[in-house]
């Protein structure tokens, strides 16, 4: 009975999961488990190139399995004692289908705990009240059962496989989907920066530009500026040298010339001019006519002037050194309140620029940038990101 247990055992682990028979043609996955070749190629969805294991569930792929040659081996030598036929229900082989616990036939099958028994373990407590079943019939019931079961199960099996399908092109379609909207997303945000920079560019000319008229401006009042400093520079250091000269001759015969400089020097300042025109006029005209009475005695009055001029020199040393410093006194504080008179003939920077700057309300720019919100669309309902 001993050999007979162990027979039973080895018939056991010839049979494939799947078809409950002889292994034929068996391969072997890459988690170690066998099956019959015919058995692995349903596990293997249609269109697809792996599937899974039946037992652990670990993924395989069918043209990369191995043939079991030692359990092809084994299977043959088995099938050709016909050892086969003890591993089917309600067979009759001396040593199969033995029940381990009393070494009995399993000859009947309890429906309550759905499993073949022995003659000895249908009179034990546990199985008090159950219902049995020979092994013939209850093969018989369960085919039954089976056969009305394969219709819906190969419905099941297409419309799985159909969803499958239907799940893989929204797959695809998806990531298309998500390459064109990141494609138009970069190409409008492309627009979107090639019209703030045209933007920038613009608004740099326009400042380039209104520097430029400024400057020019500056630099032509810069120039006149130079000009009337050259020509008041000259006509103060003639009026020192007239002041200083010791030739009184030549000094008359040239103070028409240098009283015309003074009172253009005088007349072409602001804030007096109408007033000072009038004054020079009238001094002007007695000028005139100092000069010429000068000029008609002149020789008198250089023989008188010699001898009083020898006899006051000292006098009219004094004189003019305090005069001097009289006039150097006077010029400077003519050319400080000179600049201050001048400051409204400065050119100033431009307004406009002033202007400019307040009419770029970037903050208003930045605050309607940052309201750009993206949409979108989950279970119906579209919201903002």
């Amino acid at each position: 009975m001993a050999s007979a247990l162990d027979v039973s055992s080895l018939a056991e682990d010839l049979l494939c999961p799947i078809c409950l028979s002889l292994f034929r043609d068996p391969r072997m996955l890459e988690c170690g488990h066998s099956f019959c070749a015919a058995c692995l190629e349903p596990c293997v969805p249609k269109g697809q190139r792996r599937g899974l294991c039946p037992e652990c569930r670990g993924p395989f792929a069918l043209c990369s399995v191995a043939t079991n040659w030692a359990l092809c081996s084994l299977a043959e030598k088995a099938r050709l004692l016909k050892l086969d036929k003890g591993t089917q229900p309600g067979g009759e082989g001396s040593g199969w289908s033995i029940c381990v616990e009393h070494e009995e036939p399993l000859k009947l099958f309890c429906s309550q705990d759905k499993g073949p028994i022995c003659v000895i373990c249908r009179d034990l407590p546990q199985h008090r009240g159950h219902v049995f079943l020979p092994v013939k019939n209850a093969v018989q019931k369960y085919q039954d059962k089976l056969k009305a079961s394969l219709v819906p199960l190969k419905d099941n099996l297409n419309s799985a496989t159909k969803d499958q399908h239907h799940q893989q092109k929204n797959i695809a379609e998806l990531e298309s989907c998500t390459q064109d909207l990141l494609g138009y997303i970069a190409k409008e945000f492309g627009v979107l920066h090639q019209i703030l920079q045209e933007k920038e560019q613009g608004m740099k000319e326009t400042v380039e530009r209104l520097k430029e008229e400024n400057r020019t401006e500056m630099e032509e009042r810069l120039k006149e500026l130079e000009e009337e400093v050259t020509f008041r520079n000259e006509t103060l250091s003639r009026a020192r040298a007239g002041l200083d000269t010791s030739d009184h001759i030549a000094f008359l015969r040239g103070i028409k010339e240098l009283m015309r400089r003074v009172q253009e020097d005088q007349s072409s300042r602001g804030g007096e001019e109408e007033e000072d025109g009038a004054n020079d006029e009238g001094s002007s005209s007695e000028d005139d006519d100092w000069t010429d009475e000068d000029v008609a005695n002149g020789e008198e009055e250089e023989e008188e002037g010699d001898d009083e001029d020898v006899a006051n020199g000292e006098e009219e040393e004094e004189e003019e050194e305090e005069g001097d410093d009289e006039d150097v006194a006077n010029c400077e504080e003519e050319e400080e309140e000179g600049d201050e008179d001048d400051d409204g003939d400065i050119v100033a920077v431009d307004p406009a620029f002033e202007e400019f700057k307040d009419s770029l309300d970037f903050e208003a720019w930045q605050e309607m940038l940052g309201t750009i919100e993206a949409a979108t669309v989950h279970d119906g309902e579209v919201t903002c990101i």
